[in-house]
């Protein structure tokens, strides 16, 4: 989980590199992979909106070198400037998927954007976790939507 307005992020490509220094910071993608992975993630938004609407986005990408489908959370209480959202709203909460370009990988990233959208859904639950002031606060939320469900 990443706050990037605590990074100074602002944007939607500043957004991709702080979510994917966090994933290689925390040993979820290698170091050497984070530049390709960026990269994919800003080609993919080029071809049509990852952000879905209500202050939610879902970028995601197939990352040659990747073993295995990772997701970080990224939060902006201001909104990502220059984020194409399908119902013009600020872009607050992006989930970023990196999946291995291997077909086989394709049920892994399904699996984990319907686990996913079930929660970002939640109007209450976007709302708790835009407001989080910390990392901790974000995980509480996390821990108490998978006990309520």
């Amino acid at each position: 989980m990443v706050l990037l307005d605590d990074r100074g992020v602002a944007d939607r490509d500043s957004a991709f590199a702080a979510i994917v220094d966090a994933m290689a910071a925390a040993g979820a993608i290698p170091p050497a992979l984070a530049g390709r992975a960026v990269e994919a993630m800003i080609d993919r938004a080029e071809l049509g909106p990852t952000a879905i609407g209500e202050g939610v986005a879902i970028p995601h990408a197939w990352c040659r070198g990747l073993e295995r489908t990772v997701a970080a959370l990224g939060v902006s209480r201001k909104g990502l400037g220059g984020y194409e959202s399908l119902d013009g709203e600020p872009v607050h909460l992006v989930l970023a998927i990196l999946t291995p370009p291997e077909r086989s990988a394709e049920a892994a990233k399904q699996a984990l954007f319907d686990a996913w959208l079930g929660r970002l859904r939640d109007p209450a639950f976007r709302e708790a976790v835009r407001l989080s002031g910390t990392a901790d606060d974000v995980r509480r939320r996390l821990r108490d939507a998978d006990a309520a469900s």
